[in-house]
């Protein structure tokens, strides 16, 4: 079979395992969204069943030839549990919660490929802010936010998600009351964002560090460098901003 396809007025007839899910689904409609996402995790339902058939693998496209049928099961596998995840976090409003099983299957599938001690920082991200999202979880979004930050202790590569993880990280810290741990990431973004006035506009950057489920302070936007930094900022079209002083 060849990868089931989703249409839209937006993106046209395109294949739901796809390469730029982070894209898409931003773009469409909250409805649209979970019809994508519905497909997505059903072809996957699909893989899981009948994957183990090098009949139903090479009718396939995008699976490497030279192969085994329990290897490419497992790439596509893989495939599908990352994107249904990035579909996950940039649905309206965010699923990321959700998520949580198909990261630890990226997570597992990246530990089973690779030496021992190597992180899949990206992935470890993601899963700390899923975790974060459920009561009783605390503790282990924590380990899984050590782990990444460990391995990636600054804001660079990524930055999108950097930023957006760092900031779950803070509020998770001072949730457990780990305030000078939360300062210390509040610090790293505040940072970034005198270092690159020009990164972002000001509403990709809000949406990035904010969570409308957070009650109380925000520690990041009500902070006075970040309030003096927005107010130079002027959005001029998608995606450009000026800045002035």
């Amino acid at each position: 079979m060849s990868i089931p396809t989703f249409t839209s007025s937006r993106t046209g007839t395109i294949p739901v395992l796809n390469d730029a899910v982070d894209r898409i689904i931003p773009i469409l409609a909250p409805g649209e969204q979970r019809e994508f996402l519905s497909k997505l995790v059903a072809f996957r339902g699909t893989v899981e069943k009948y994957g183990d058939s090098p009949v139903f693998l090479n009718a396939l496209d995008g699976v490497p030839a030279g192969v085994t049928a329990a290897e490419a099961k497992g790439m596509v596998l893989d495939m599908c549990n990352w994107k249904i995840a990035q579909g996950l976090r940039y649905s309206t409003p965010s699923r990321i919660a959700e998520a949580v099983p198909y990261i630890e299957r990226v997570i597992a599938y990246f530990s089973e490929h690779n030496e021992p001690g190597v992180v899949d920082t990206v992935p470890e991200m993601y899963l700390g802010v899923a975790l974060h999202k459920m009561a009783g979880q605390e503790d282990a979004a924590l380990s899984h936010f050590h782990l990444a930050f460990e391995a990636a202790p600054r804001i660079e590569m990524q930055f999108h998600t950097q930023l957006w993880s760092r900031a779950c990280y803070a509020r998770l810290l001072r949730r457990m009351g780990k305030t000078e741990e939360a300062v210390v990431q509040e610090d790293m973004i505040r940072d970034w964002l005198h270092w690159h006035p020009y990164g972002m506009p000001p509403d990709e950057f809000i949406a990035l560090v904010s969570d409308p489920e957070h009650e109380g302070k925000d520690h990041i936007l009500e902070h006075p460098d970040v309030q003096n930094r927005m107010d130079s900022m002027v959005q001029i079209g998608p995606g450009m901003v000026i800045h002035f002083g």
